[in-house]
């Protein structure tokens, strides 16, 4: 493996068993309503920052929930596809809770989020970097590569996430994301950035607010990011992929996870027969 995101390595921290099905063997996992609404929003304002980018403007809150909208239709579309062509995965229990997901609310949810998004953060950023893909050579010798979701121009690094939690302070000091979103920004610019914010957009049944986390004079451990990458790239190399979640976490539940009957699968075969058969599809 010449280089690995983010995304790989929280996968494997997450859940090693879900990197090894996707990752090393390739399978598509099936789709959800509600990742395909967090993909329209994170599209939708993506577009706008670049737009605000190159005219000081960006789009309106009417524009940008027609934009958000129609992101929406098309993602929608390709679940269906998605949905087909994993049904072999489908749980009766993930299908039953995928059905139980009204669209219309998800938009109307999407919407309330856009107008609260615009009326409150939009105006106090000037973007600077937006969607910039960065690759960062590390000790293990690979990449470690990915694109920062948002900077603004007083160099302050803006990752922003929706929830229908509240979230804590804590969140922002437990991200090993943010850290590396700093070590992109020394990358890119040449210096550490002046701040990081984890902008939230919560979400409750008939409104949405913004919630806010900063941390003004950012520090971390550049050693500690390498050696853990290291880490996870020596057991993936070696074949360790274990699925360490409780029985009963939701995480790997029927009506959550899109693996569970590979997980199940895995385990009554064992990893010699399991990867015999998959890996020459």
């Amino acid at each position: 493996m010449k280089h690995v995101s983010f995304t790989q390595l929280m996968t494997y921290v997450r859940c090693p068993e879900h990197y090894l099905f996707r990752y090393v063997l390739g399978i598509k996992r099936p789709p959800g309503k509600a990742q395909k609404h967090g993909f329209a929003l994170h599209e939708t304002f993506a577009y706008h920052f670049d737009q605000k980018k190159k005219d000081s403007k960006g789009l309106n809150a009417r524009e940008a929930k027609e934009f958000f909208v129609e992101v929406f239709r098309s993602a929608l579309e390709e679940y269906e596809t998605e949905m087909e062509e994993t049904k072999r995965l489908i749980t009766k229990e993930f299908l039953s809770k995928e059905k139980g997901i009204d669209v219309n609310q998800l938009v109307a949810t999407g919407l309330r989020g856009i107008d609260v998004y615009f009326r409150d953060m939009n105006p106090k950023i000037s973007p600077d970097l937006v969607e910039e893909p960065f690759s960062i050579p590390t000790a293990s010798k690979v990449d470690l590569v990915g694109r920062i979701d948002m900077t603004d121009k007083k160099g302050v690094i803006h990752e922003l996430k929706t929830t229908r939690r509240m979230p804590n302070a804590q969140d922002i000091q437990l991200d090993q994301q943010l850290a590396i979103y700093q070590l992109a920004y020394q990358s890119l610019k040449g210096k550490l950035p002046k701040g990081i914010t984890k902008d939230y957009i919560v979400f409750s049944k008939r409104d949405a607010k913004i919630v806010q986390f900063r941390v003004d004079k950012p520090f971390f451990d550049k050693n500690v990011v390498f050696r853990n990458i290291a880490v996870i790239m020596e057991a993936v190399r070696r074949n360790i992929f274990y699925c360490i979640h409780p029985a009963e976490s939701w995480v790997c539940s029927k009506e959550w996870c899109g693996f569970y009957k590979l997980h199940k699968e895995l385990r009554e075969k064992g990893f010699a027969k399991f990867m015999l058969q998959y890996s020459r599809k």
